[in-house]
């Protein structure tokens, strides 16, 4: 009997998170009660787990945003501009170098309006900084620097440690001014160190995305381990002055629902069975969240199949998306299909709660 104690006492803990699923979708309710931040970073440290179609996606619902691609595979960037590595001649790394290279110049009204070239986006007031592969190698020359700068002695090695980790953050506060924005979505690598690192120190809050997998939920223990231990990359080298970044949001995408007669809206037992873990992981982790309420902070988001590789293939958001749209991609008809209205508002309430 134990056992199915058990089971019964996680489905109660996870009803609430189910329940609200369907009040999403039915419009119900329209964003959690949640402390709202300026500047957010969505990372989790894997790959293929929704980053930068997050981050694509939240870009288009939110306004006066600057979004920074820190992840040197430029995906994000791509969707912004197609051309980007051609047209873009300053990149986010050119905002960074000047602080661990003195001597550099530092650049100015680095942000690109990105209705400019992509037509998307043209009423949106939204700019962004775009990536490059050199970021691959920031994290050696950005460790260097921290090791010069650890040679210092008292007042002049905590000015030069902030410098080099707050040189991020200094630069999108004046991008933020000098373009009159308000709201900043900053897109990470899996790796942590590097830029990512950078985008700790330059956010308010957290955004993880955690794919339904195995892999993805030691990934979120391993975030929030980086977070805390004193040994970590991250704590070892906070300046005096350093906050640590709470997270706002986890976001379970990929997720699949119950085909079951009248299961409207209601995970299945794979996805249930996730959705258990992550609430177990946040509620024994409620220090590192801005509320102390679990429920508060995790969200579920569709596998969007079809509806994603159109959004993707046409660097199209997925709000501007109808069902039955079709299109051909590597040769095999690919349709948005009447889940669309579901992912869409799922989107809206991820971006209602953030602002």
């Amino acid at each position: 009997m134990k056992p199915i104690r058990k089971k019964k006492t996680k489905l109660a803990n996870i009803k609430k998170i189910i329940d609200r699923q369907d009040e999403i979708v039915t419009g119900r309710i329209s964003s959690l009660n949640l402390p709202k931040f300026k500047k957010y970073v969505i990372c989790n440290l894997r790959g293929g787990i929704g980053k930068t179609t997050i981050a694509f996606n939240l870009s288009y619902l939110l306004n006066d945003v600057l979004v920074i691609d820190t992840c040197p595979q430029g995906n994000l960037s791509y969707f912004y501009d197609s051309q980007y590595f051609s047209n873009n001649r300053t990149t986010v790394k050119d905002l960074i170098l000047p602080y661990i290279l003195p001597g550099l110049g530092k650049p100015s009204r680095t942000a690109k309006k990105i209705g400019a070239t992509n037509p998307f986006f043209q009423n949106k007031n939204a700019f962004y900084i775009p990536s490059t592969s050199e970021l691959y190698l920031l994290p050696s020359q950005l460790s260097t620097a921290i090791n010069q700068a650890k040679t210092l002695t008292g007042s002049q090695q905590e000015e030069a440690l902030r410098n080099i980790l707050y040189s991020l953050k200094y630069e999108i506060d004046r991008e933020l001014e000098e373009n009159n924005l308000q709201h900043v979505l900053i897109d990470t690598s899996p790796f942590f160190s590097g830029a990512t690192h950078l985008s700790w120190h330059a956010s308010d809050a957290l955004i993880v995305p955690v794919r339904t997998d195995q892999q993805s939920i030691n990934s979120l223990e391993l975030l929030i381990d980086v977070l805390e231990n004193p040994a970590s990359e991250f704590r070892r080298n906070m300046p005096k002055d350093g906050v640590t970044p709470k997270i706002q949001l986890v976001i379970l995408t990929h997720c699949t629902w119950s085909t079951r007669s009248g299961a409207r809206n209601i995970p299945n037992q794979q996805t249930k069975v996730y959705l258990e873990k992550i609430r177990d992981i946040v509620s024994r982790n409620i220090q590192h969240f801005t509320t102390d309420d679990p429920d508060n902070h995790i969200l579920l988001l569709d596998d969007f199949l079809g509806t994603g590789r159109i959004s993707t293939a046409l660097s199209k958001p997925v709000t501007l998306l109808q069902a039955g749209e079709t299109m051909r991609i590597n040769r095999v008809k690919t349709t948005v299909n009447q889940s669309v209205e579901k992912i869409k508002a799922q989107l809206q309430f991820i971006a209602n709660s953030i602002i």
